[in-house]
């Protein structure tokens, strides 16, 4: 068996492992990106004489305080504003189909002819029962991100063990590559992690900004739950493409209570942070370091999300990655270096 047929099985095989337990990797998957995010600190405290244990715990009770302070501050309203979103929905969801009926209505009142108001009858009827359905799907993508809080939760512990004994896990697993084999398999490990680290880190603070943006923006605006939205939109920015759209949804629904125009300003809102994140901060801070063309990257996260929902679109760009450098190394036959 040619080496390129062995890897080709061997990364077959681990696909085809992974999904079937896709369901249990959650948190393992915060867990790595909990582990990439604080490595950089926990280098610099052990390049200050301090064991791997030791810098681990400094810098997770350092995470820790700042956490707490954050939560001390800004729990008590978040808690409050959910408590309101919640008795909000069923209001808000009248409010959506009372519009979509309202929109059906004049249109039927124009004087249109009868193959362009046969057109638009099936465009609004179409547009009413997406305006009915979309209280009960924002209410499902809340329930999503609820439901992996807990594996949000247990993450830090399994983000310990990586990142106490990720040498010794690769060099154990390097154990059963076959002698001839672990100069590449080194190789490829060493383009995935070039691949992730810049990643992960630059799209951390990516989110923080455009949540910090998007909650000064809505508090000017006065929009109701300027907190809770501004949340959403940091976390939903790590989609790439449709994040933005993720995130802008319940913002609308919340601002069309107010006025049509109020929905506009926050449109406006979103696609000013859109613009500051491409144009500016994403080639600063990430550049073309996963290596993915825009078509590559929608195709993973439309994939990501039929496989695994919001997880799966969370997780699709770091996976496309690390499928590019499989990719690049057998097919473009890239050789290790001397």
């Amino acid at each position: 068996m040619s080496k390129r047929t062995w890897w080709a099985l061997l990364f077959v095989g681990i696909l085809a492992f992974l999904y079937r337990v896709r369901t249990v990797l959650t948190p393992f998957l915060f867990a790595i990106l909990f582990a990439y995010v604080l490595y950089p600190l926990i280098a610099a405290v052990e390049k200050r004489g301090a064991s791997r244990v030791a810098a681990i715990l400094l810098v997770y009770v350092l995470f820790g305080v700042v956490l707490g302070v954050v939560g001390w501050a800004t729990l008590p309203s978040l808690l409050k504003e959910l408590e309101e979103i919640a008795r909000r929905i069923p209001r808000q969801a009248v409010q959506l189909e009372e519009l979509g009926q309202d929109a059906v209505g004049f249109f039927r009142h124009l004087e249109l002819p009868g193959t362009l108001r046969d057109a638009v009858d099936t465009l609004m009827e179409r547009v009413q029962l997406a305006l009915e359905g979309l209280a009960s799907k924002l209410m499902q993508v809340l329930m999503d991100v609820f439901t992996n809080m807990v594996s949000l939760i247990i993450s830090p512990i399994l983000a310990f063990y990586l990142l106490r004994d990720h040498q010794a896990m690769r060099e154990r697993a390097l154990r059963y590559v076959p002698a001839q084999y672990r100069g590449d398999a080194q190789y490829i490990l060493r383009e995935i992690n070039t691949a992730l680290n810049g990643f992960f880190r630059g799209q951390l603070w990516i989110c923080l900004f455009v949540g910090l943006f998007i909650y000064v923006g809505l508090v000017l605006l006065k929009i109701p739950y300027a907190l809770f939205i501004g949340l959403l939109a940091g976390l939903f920015d790590i989609i790439p493409y449709f994040g933005p759209v993720l995130g802008f949804l319940p913002a609308a629904a919340l601002a069309v209570a107010r006025s049509p125009l109020t929905v506009l300003w926050v449109l406006l809102l979103f696609t000013a942070a859109n613009q500051i994140e491409n144009g500016l901060i994403s080639p600063w801070l990430i550049g073309d370091r996963v290596g993915l063309h825009p078509l590559a990257v929608v195709f993973a996260v439309l994939v990501g999300g039929h496989l695994m929902g919001l997880i799966g679109m969370l997780m699709a760009i770091p996976a496309a990655a690390i499928l590019r450098v499989f990719l690049d190394y057998f097919l473009l036959r890239r050789r290790q270096p001397e």
